[in-house]
């Protein structure tokens, strides 16, 4: 299966979620709230790339309350 390591949350059911899978492999998917639509940024081994996505992809999110 796969575990969800980091996740933000944001307007409108706008979310980016850091998965690691059963593989060893990561996953960033995010759903903006623009199409609502699940988009793969990053798939593959590589932990701190996929943690640098997911940082980049949250720093586009529209925070509630923000």
């Amino acid at each position: 299966m796969f575990q969800i390591a980091r996740e933000a949350a944001g307007k409108r059911g706008s979310f980016v979620k850091l998965v690691k899978l059963d593989s060893d492999d990561y996953t960033v998917i995010v759903r903006s709230s623009e199409d609502g639509r699940l988009h793969h940024r990053y798939m593959g081994p590589d932990l701190a790339k996929a943690e640098e996505i997911f940082n980049f992809e949250v720093g586009k999110l529209e925070i509630p309350g923000g």
